[in-house]
C-alpha cells in the first residue's frame, strides 16, 4: 500500500483523542498478568504490538477478557506463576514484548518456552540481555544463532545476584530485568552501565511502584525486592510519540492542534518533544485536560540531543525540512537497531525528495538552504515512525511525497492516514 498527504493551504485547527501509549500498555499488561488479584486496564491501544502482547498472555494461560469497543481489558493475575509452563510465544515486531517476556519466562521455576518473532525483530539486539540471563542461570537452546532468537528457555528460576547491564543499544534490556526481578528469590540488584537514568526505565519503575513493587535507585544501581505485584485498575494515557505527529500539523501549517487527556508530567519521556517545539518557534498551552500546540509562521532550526526521546527525532527531522536555519540532531546511535536503521532510513527518505542532509553514526544534519524539494516515492522500510513522519512533509509542499508500504503504521496507529484525511476535511 502507498499513501501520500496532500498540500494544506490553510492552518489546521483540531482537537484529537488518541489511544493509549504502546510503551505503557505492554508494561502494564505484563505487570497486571503477574499481579496478585484482578486488574482492569482501560484505553488500551489496539495496535500490532499490544495485540501481540495479549496473544502472548493467552498462550501463557493468563485469563484476559477484552472489550474491543470500549478498549478495556480485565486481567486475572497469576501472582507471579504463569498458568501454563509450556508455551510457544510469537512476539511479532515488538521490541518491548521480546525484551520483557524473555526474562519473565526465564524467572519461572519450571517451564519450557519457545520464543520467536518477526524476521526484523530477530535481527535486533538481544545478546547483552541474554548473556546476563545466562549468567543468572537461564538454560537456553538457540535454534539458529547463539544469543539470538528463536530460542527455547528451559526455566528453573534465576539466581539472585548483583548484575550489570549495558543499555546503550536499548533501555528495554534493563526494563525487562526490572519487571522480572520480583519473581526471583531474594530479589535482584542491577547495575546500569549508563551514566544517567533513562526515561523508559523511569517509566518502568514508576509503573512497578503503582502495582506495589518499589524499586530503590541510587548511583545507577537498582534494587528490587522479591514480592508480589498488586492488582489495580489503571487508565493508560495517550501515546506521546503518536501525539508528536498531530502536534506537528500545527507547526507545519501555522495551525492549532490540541491533544486531549495528555499531561506535562507524563511518565513518557517523549513529552520533551514539546520543549523542542517551543525552541522551533511554536507556542505550547497546557491545561488540566490536555495540551495544545500553536504554530508560528517561521519554523526555527535547532540543535538538540534526542537520546532520551528518540522516537520523536523523525518528527523533528520532518519539521526541520521547512526551518529557517539548519537543524542538528544527535544522540541517535541506538536508533540504528530499531524497527529499521532509523538514522539511515530517515536520511534516505529525505535525500530522495531533495533535502540536503549529512549523517554520522550518531547524528543527522538537515539544511533547508541547501535543499531543493522534489516529488518522489519514499521507502518506509516497514517502519511505522518513518512512514508517519516523512508523510507529514507533504502537507507543506505541493510536491507529491509518496510513502511505500504505509500499512506498517498499524504497529502503533492503524488509522493514522484516515485521521489526517479527516482532519484536513474538517
Amino acid at each position: 500500500m502507498e499513501n501520500s498527504l496532500p498540500f494544506s493551504g490553510k492552518p489546521i485547527i483540531s482537537q484529537v483523542n488518541l489511544q493509549g501509549s504502546k510503551s505503557i500498555s505492554n508494561r502494564v499488561l505484563l505487570i497486571a498478568a503477574l499481579a496478585k488479584g484482578d486488574s482492569q486496564i482501560s484505553n488500551i491501544p489496539l495496535n500490532k504490538d499490544v495485540l501481540a502482547c495479549l496473544e502472548t498472555l493467552k498462550s501463557l494461560g493468563v485469563k484476559c477478557v477484552l472489550d474491543k469497543k470500549k478498549r478495556v481489558i480485565q486481567i486475572n493475575g497469576c501472582n507471579g506463576v504463569l498458568p501454563r509452563n509450556s508455551a510457544t510465544i510469537f512476539c511479532n515486531e515488538s521490541g518491548t514484548l521480546t525484551r520483557f517476556i524473555t526474562p519473565i519466562c526465564a524467572a519461572q521455576k519450571d517451564g519450557r518456552f519457545y520464543i520467536y518473532a518477526a524476521p526484523r525483530m530477530m535481527e535486533r539486539p538481544m545478546s547483552d540481555q541474554l548473556k546476563v540471563l545466562e549468567d543468572m542461570g537461564m538454560n537456553a537452546i538457540y535454534e539458529k544463532k547463539i544469543l539470538a532468537l528463536p530460542l527455547t528457555i528451559r526455566s528453573g528460576g534465576l539466581n539472585s545476584k548483583n548484575i550489570s547491564i549495558n543499555g546503550n543499544k536499548t533501555s528495554q534490556f534493563l526494563s525487562g530485568l526490572l519487571l522480572s526481578a520480583p519473581l526471583i528469590q531474594n530479589g535482584l540488584v542491577i547495575n546500569s552501565l549508563e551514566n544517567s537514568i533513562q526515561n523508559y526505565v523511569k517509566m518502568t519503575t514508576y509503573l512497578m511502584g503503582l502495582f506495589g513493587v518499589f524499586v530503590t535507585h541510587e548511583n545507577n544501581s537498582y534494587k528490587v525486592p522479591q514480592c508480589s505485584y498488586v492488582a489495580r485498575n489503571y487508565f493508560i494515557e495517550p501515546d506521546i510519540s503518536t501525539a508528536s505527529y498531530f502536534w506537528a500539523l500545527a507547526a507545519l501549517t501555522n495551525g492549532k492542534v490540541r491533544i486531549n487527556n495528555v499531561y506535562i508530567d507524563s511518565c513518557q519521556g517523549d513529552i520533551y518533544f514539546l520543549k523542542i517545539l517551543r525552541n522551533m518557534g511554536c507556542s505550547v498551552n497546557i491545561d488540566n485536560d490536555g495540551i495544545e500546540v500553536v504554530g508560528n509562521k517561521e519554523i526555527k532550526g535547532v540543535t538538540v540531543n534526542m537520546r532520551e526521546c528518540s522516537d520523536t527525532f523523525m518528527t523533528v527531522a520532518a519539521l526541520a525540512v521547512f526551518a529557517s536555519s539548519d537543524t542538528f540532531i544527535n544522540g541517535l546511535s541506538h536508533t540504528r537497531f530499531q524497527e529499521s536503521n532509523r538514522l539511515k532510513a530517515m536520511n534516505d527518505g529525505l535525500q530522495r525528495i531533495g533535502v540536503y542532509t549529512e549523517i554520522t553514526e550518531d547524528s543527522i544534519l538537515i539544511s533547508p538552504s541547501r535543499s531543493s524539494l522534489k516529488s518522489n516515492s519514499i521507502n518506509s522500510f516497514n517502519d511505522h515512525r518513518i512512514a508517519m513522519s516523512l508523510s507529514l512533509i507533504g502537507l507543506r509542499t505541493r510536491h507529491n511525497i509518496l510513502v511505500k508500504d504505509s500499512e506498517c503504521v498499524s504497529k502503533t496507529c492503524p488509522d493514522f492516514f484516515e485521521r489526517i484525511y479527516y482532519i484536513l476535511e474538517c
